[in-house]
């Protein structure tokens, strides 16, 4: 006599949207949790980049709190201790037979590389991108590189790039990218501006190096580690916040930044909200052809907001007498001043 056949319950394979489901809904009970819990919840989510505009707004009245932000902190510092520990080494796989097939191989992968040569620029293999110049003068500029992170240069950038198997390193050496990392917690992605360093594991910002030497580092998704300097100590960015440094090795001050406007400059605008008129124009200079001076201390920090064309900059300033008790008087066609009116 056969054995009744037993009803076995099928087991459905999970999906990315069921996890998004699962990381985007089910775990908000944890906030009513400890703070330690919490503290826990937020940072998985930060760097998942995987939260909703609403628990963004969240996130940030949340860390505004001394109380939590020590506790985020803590765990952010767990975090990279856990990421300095050495990596098991690699074992050697013994050498295979030469194969016949070799010279046709040897053949064929260098038509390839022949013809990827003609490739444009921002096509070239992974391979060649490892360890390579980035640079542009009129023109901004869309790179992949070997991770598939995505670099974007504004004019007259230059960006040097050097990964290896624990890291990925780049010195921004003059101008203004937009990075948008991809997620790798075991190789950390690093961005050298001179003496200061910024850290991420896998987030969305904006570093601009300006010719005065000040850094600013802005923060669209994720979160982003900056020092004055290698051994500093260490200040956080979240989405909708910025780091300036006016000098190297001086230390960077934090305030909030609208995150429309971070990395705007690649769709050919640049957005202000209620930013002072001498941040303003430190931003629209690499796109004028002429000299702007400020007359006084207290016109510096009269409050601007507006969007600019950066193919029209020079219309933005002179517009600038519509919105704010002041004249823009040209010196010479190569220079102006704005005054009071």
């Amino acid at each position: 006599m056969s054995k009744p056949e037993k009803n076995i319950p099928e087991i459905k394979p999970h999906t990315d949207e069921d996890l998004d489901s699962l990381f985007l809904e089910t775990n908000d009970e944890l906030l009513n949790g400890s703070t330690d819990e919490q503290a826990a919840l937020w940072f998985t989510r930060q760097y998942s980049q995987r939260m909703t505009p609403q628990q963004r707004q969240a996130f940030k009245m949340w860390i505004e709190n001394d109380v939590n932000r020590q506790v985020y902190q803590d765990i952010a510092g767990i975090w990279r201790q856990c990421d300095a520990l050495p990596r098991p080494t690699i074992t050697t796989v013994e050498k295979k037979k030469r194969s016949p097939w070799r010279p046709m191989i040897h053949t064929t992968a260098t038509l390839c590389l022949l013809t990827v040569l003609y490739l444009p620029y921002s096509h070239l293999p992974a391979l060649l991108m490892d360890n390579m110049t980035l640079a542009t003068s009129d023109l901004p500029k869309e790179m992949t590189l070997a991770d598939g992170s995505k670099v974007y240069l504004n004019r007259n950038t230059q960006v040097r790039v050097a990964y290896v198997q624990e890291e990925r390193r780049l010195w921004l050496d003059k101008g203004q990218a937009y990075f948008k990392v991809k997620s790798n917690p075991y190789r950390p992605f690093y961005v050298h501006a001179d003496t200061r360093l910024i850290k991420v594991v896998g987030t969305e910002f904006e570093v601009s190096r300006y010719d005065n030497n000040q850094i600013n580092v802005a923060v669209h998704e994720g979160i982003v580690e900056v020092k004055a300097t290698p051994k500093s100590s260490p200040a956080y960015l979240y989405a909708g916040s910025q780091a300036t440094s006016k000098l190297a090795s001086d230390s960077f001050v934090i305030s909030s930044v609208n995150i429309d406007s971070v990395g705007s400059w690649r769709f050919g605008q640049l957005h202000f909200f209620e930013r002072p008129l001498n941040e303003v124009i430190t931003k629209l200079k690499p796109y004028l052809d002429i000299n702007i001076q400020i007359s006084s201390p207290e016109i510096a920090k009269m409050k601007v907001s507006g969007i600019a064309n950066i193919n029209d900059a020079k219309d933005f300033i002179t517009a600038i007498p519509l919105i704010l008790p002041v004249n823009v008087v040209f010196t010479d066609k190569n220079n102006a001043l704005i005054i009071n009116k």
